[in-house]
């Protein structure tokens, strides 16, 4: 996984600076990010846990914004055209 991995630093950074900004997880702020992905992805969350799934299903309530979506894919190590 890449989520508090030390392999990600960037996108660790990102993703809790993206997160904080909306109240949510990096594991969250990551969900979010799939759910404004053009690709319309449906994420599986792998968990049974209701505590870790009340706080995933927070990123349905939250629409990043375009800087933020970028920033993170950016950080991921994508580049733009």
């Amino acid at each position: 996984t890449f989520i508090g991995s030390d392999k990600y630093p960037e996108l660790n950074r990102v993703l809790e600076e993206v997160g904080a900004a909306h109240n949510l997880s990096p594991a969250a702020t990551a969900i979010a990010w799939l759910l404004r992905h053009p690709a319309n992805f449906q994420p599986i969350t792998g968990t049974m846990n209701p505590t870790h799934l009340r706080y995933l299903s927070a990123a349905a309530d939250v629409q990043l914004s375009r800087e933020e979506w970028y920033a993170i894919y950016i950080a991921a190590g994508n580049t733009l055209p």
